[in-house]
This record gives structure tokens, sequence and C-alpha cells, in this order.
């Protein structure tokens, strides 16, 4: 038990045993389109292709969570312009909260929720 302990503790340092003699090293996982690796990523900061995200998907996020709040990108709204796509943003978001509340049978929350809804269709109609 305690040569494993040894071991691993070694291992991370360089790839030698405690005896020093060198070890086989795990070749690093690869993404089967491109053949960027993770480490490749954690360089250069981007990644190689599309099946990227699926193949490093959790280092990935892990690493983004890291980095910022949230790991859905939402893009940039216009200061001017932008009302309109916060409004229509704001309609997505609570017809998905009034599809889970009517899910989870919340009807009181599903009512308010549609009412938020109606309200917030109006407006856009007079747009």
């Amino acid at each position: 038990m305690m040569y494993d302990l040894f071991s691993d503790f070694f291992n991370d340092f360089g790839g030698f045993d405690v005896f020093m003699q060198p070890t086989a090293r795990q070749e690093e996982k690869k993404c089967p389109v491109c053949g960027h690796t993770y480490s490749d990523f954690r360089r250069t900061g981007k990644i190689g292709c599309s099946e990227c995200y699926k193949v490093f998907r959790s280092p990935i996020t892990a690493t983004l969570r890291q980095v910022q709040p949230s790991i859905t990108h939402i893009g940039k709204i216009p200061s001017k312009s932008g009302e309109e796509l916060k409004q229509k943003r704001r309609y997505e978001s609570l017809k998905q909260e009034l599809s889970a509340a009517v899910k989870n049978e919340d009807y009181e929350k599903a009512a308010k929720l549609h009412k938020e809804l109606k309200t917030i269709e109006s407006e856009m109609k007079k747009s």
C-alpha cells in the first residue's frame, strides 16, 4: 500500500516509479476528426473542430466554469436596439419555465407565468 502511494506520487512528477524506472505513459485522448488533444486546447485556448466539443465535453465544461460565470453563450446585446432582443429572450425563458411548472403540476406558478407571457405578447404586437 505504501508503495502505491509513493509510486503515484513519483508518477505525477515525471513518469518514474519509486525505483526511478521509466513507466509507460498513457497516450492522451485525441479527437478522431482533427487529432487535437485536450492539452492543445489548454495550451492555445482554441478547439480544433466541432467534434472536439463532444470528445472533451467534461474537461472543457470544467475549465469554462472556472473562467466565466456561465457556460451558455448569449452574445452581446446592442444598447440602442437591444430591448426587442431582451424581450424575446425573456419570452422564451418564460415559456420554458411555464412548461416546467405544468410538468411539475405547479398550476399557480403556471398561471402567473401564462399571464406574464400574454403581457409580453401584447407588447410585442404593439412594436
